[in-house]
Formats: structure tokens, C-alpha cells, sequence
């Protein structure tokens, strides 16, 4: 049975010539905060790459209010974004002594920050977490990521808020992992292609209308632009006689049925009536009368 798994260095050095066997997907702790960097990070991020396993990236943060959020924000990116990690996590567990307004600002503050790089990006929240400290009124993340767990290996009750995914045990066993690790299992309409697909690229919303915005913009010059084009075509096309009437022409203009030297005019215009009786008259008086 294949596993999502979530790990840090608290796995120890995983064996993941067993490891990739058993997993569909990895989350990987890179630190806690900005002071304390996971010790293994690196070498597990090295072996998902060597061995194919998809992976993404979480940061248990420690912040207390939008400016040390953003502070982690950034170095989080920085020190993953060089591996591409399929998903960014915010980890929010603990209030560390802010107030609630605080920890949503800084929440909020943290994921925006890493919407505006153009990943994919999860919140992950402890389940007696997610309505007291009103993480239910954050916004623009991807997805939702809740533990709840049965006491055993197995999935018991499932959380009380919709979710993504689902962290189902602390106690699990996989291959290649000494002692326990973290599991999960989806827990909504997300397929696990959803989270392991690297071709598919997500923007925020204020890029898409950023895009929308730029695309009307060139169409438009691009309508311009062909109007302009096909104006001067028509333009030079009406100012050229036709080899077979060109003796003609010459002779209307010299004889002043045409009036004008014939350069300025376009002798494939439509004729009006009006301009056909003018012409008729000055042959008339020319040349019959």
C-alpha cells in the first residue's frame, strides 16, 4: 500500500531505496521557524529527486505577527525554491503567545507572500487550531491540510472541517523508516495527481486578471495594427491601374474627363452615379457637342 507521508529529521536517516517503494508523495519539513533548520532536509529533498518520489516542502512557523510571518515567508521560499518543490506548507500550530488577530494577519501575510511567487501553496492547521484561532477565515491557499488522529495506524474519525488532506496518524510504518512516521490520505475532490503533477502550473487570482488584462490589451493592438495594415494595402492596391486599362486611364486624365494628374486618385474606387454623369458631361462637351 503506497503512503503520503510528512517527515523531518525526527525520521532519522530514512532508507530510501525501501522508502520509494511505499510512497506515493512526501512533505518535508525544512525547519521550525527561522532559527532551527531541519538537519535532514537536504538529504531527504536529494533522495526524492534520485528516486522519483514527488515531494513538497513545510515550514512549522513560530511567528507573531505579520512582520516576523513575512520575515519567514521569505526565507522559507529561498530555501526550497531552488529544489522546486511541487507545493509550499505553512504549518500553524501554536500561537507562541500572539494574539488571534496576529496569527490570522500572519497567516494571511505568509501565504500571499508565497501566492505572489506563483506556487502552490497549503495550509496546514492543528484540528483544536483551526476555529478558535479563526484559521477558517484565511484565504488563497490552495489547499487544506488537518490532522486528526485514531490513537493507532488507522484512520479513525475524519476531521470535523472540510479538508484536503487528511493527517490520519502519527504512528504509521513505512518501509525504509525507522520507528514512526506521520500519514495521510486524501479527504476531498483533490486527486493525488492534483498534488504530484508537475506540469501544472497555478497562478493567484490577481495574476490571472493580470494576464486577462494584458491579453485584451494586445488583441486589441493586434486588431489596430491589422486595420492599419489592411487600410494601407487597400490604399496602395486602389492607386495602381491595371495594366489593361492603364492606356485608358492616361487618356481620360489628358483629355480632362478625368480631372487631375491621376496620382493622387484610386482608379479601382466604386463609381457613384454622381461622378459617372460628371464624367459623361465633360465627354459630352468635349467631344459631341
Amino acid at each position: 500500500m503506497s503512503s503520503i507521508i510528512d517527515i523531518s529529521h525526527h525520521q532519522g536517516d530514512i532508507d530510501w531505496s525501501e522508502a520509494y517503494k511505499d510512497v506515493d508523495l512526501a512533505i518535508i519539513r525544512t525547519q521550525y521557524g527561522t532559527s532551527t533548520i531541519d538537519r535532514k532536509y537536504i538529504q531527504n529533498i536529494e533522495a526524492c529527486i534520485k528516486y522519483k518520489v514527488p515531494f513538497g516542502v513545510y515550514i512549522y512557523v513560530t511567528f507573531k505577527n505579520g512582520t516576523e510571518a513575512l520575515e519567514q515567508a521569505k526565507d522559507f521560499y529561498n530555501r526550497a525554491k531552488n529544489y522546486n518543490p511541487l507545493f509550499y506548507v505553512v504549518d500553524i500550530e501554536e500561537s507562541f503567545g500572539a494574539s488571534v488577530q496576529n496569527i490570522v494577519q500572519g497567516t494571511q501575510v505568509f501565504i500571499n507572500y508565497l501566492k505572489s511567487k506563483a506556487v502552490k501553496v497549503g495550509l496546514y492547521t492543528g484540528h483544536h487550531f483551526f476555529k478558535p484561532y479563526l484559521m477558517d477565515t484565511v484565504k488563497n491557499y490552495d489547499f487544506l491540510w488537518i490532522p486528526r488522529y485514531s490513537g493507532s495506524s488507522s484512520p479513525g474519525l475524519k476531521p470535523n472541517f472540510a479538508c484536503d488532506l487528511w493527517q490520519y496518524t502519527d504512528k504509521g510504518i513505512v518501509a525504509g523508516i525507522k520507528g514512526t512516521v506521520d500519514l495521510n490520505q486524501l479527504n476531498g475532490s483533490k486527486s493525488l495527481s492534483w498534488f504530484t503533477d508537475t506540469n501544472k502550473k497555478e497562478i493567484s487570482l490577481s495574476q490571472y486578471e493580470e494576464l486577462k488584462k494584458e491579453n485584451k490589451q494586445l488583441k486589441q493592438e493586434l486588431t489596430e495594427m491589422k486595420e492599419l495594415l489592411v487600410g494601407k494595402a487597400e490604399l496602395k492596391s486602389n492607386a495602381v491601374v491595371s495594366p489593361t486599362h492603364k492606356e485608358d486611364w492616361e487618356w481620360a486624365i489628358e483629355e480632362g474627363v478625368i480631372r487631375g494628374d491621376g496620382k493622387c486618385m484610386n482608379p479601382t474606387d466604386t463609381l457613384t452615379r454622381q461622378q459617372m454623369a460628371t464624367m459623361l458631361k465633360r465627354f459630352y462637351d468635349k467631344f459631341i457637342k
